[in-house]
C-alpha cells in the first residue's frame, strides 16, 4: 500500500512538471505576432488620425491662430501624401 501511494504520488509529479518543461507553444506565439501585425497595420492608415489643434484663445492660450493654420496645412499635406501613397502599389 505504502509502495503503490509513492507511485501514485510520483505519476502525479511528474505529470504535473511535463508540460511546465515541454517548451513553448509556437501556435500560440504565431497568432500573438500575426494579430500584432494586423493590429499595427490598421494603425498605419490614413483614416486611422486626426488634428488635434492646442487652445489659441481665452487666458490660457497655448497657441496662436496663425500657428494652427500652419498645423491644419501641414496636417492637411500629409494627409493627401498618405492617400496618394496608399493608392500606389510598392
Amino acid at each position: 500500500m505504502n509502495r503503490l501511494l509513492i507511485i501514485l504520488a510520483g505519476v502525479l509529479t511528474l505529470g504535473a512538471t511535463v508540460p511546465a518543461i515541454a517548451g513553448p507553444d509556437f501556435q500560440t506565439i504565431e497568432q500573438g505576432r500575426k494579430a500584432a501585425q494586423l493590429r499595427a497595420a490598421t494603425e498605419k492608415g490614413c483614416e486611422s488620425r486626426r488634428l488635434v489643434l492646442p487652445v489659441d484663445h481665452g487666458p490660457r492660450a497655448t497657441s496662436t491662430p496663425y500657428l494652427n493654420q500652419l498645423r491644419q496645412q501641414r496636417f492637411e499635406a500629409e494627409m493627401k501624401a498618405c492617400k496618394e501613397a496608399a493608392g500606389k502599389p510598392l
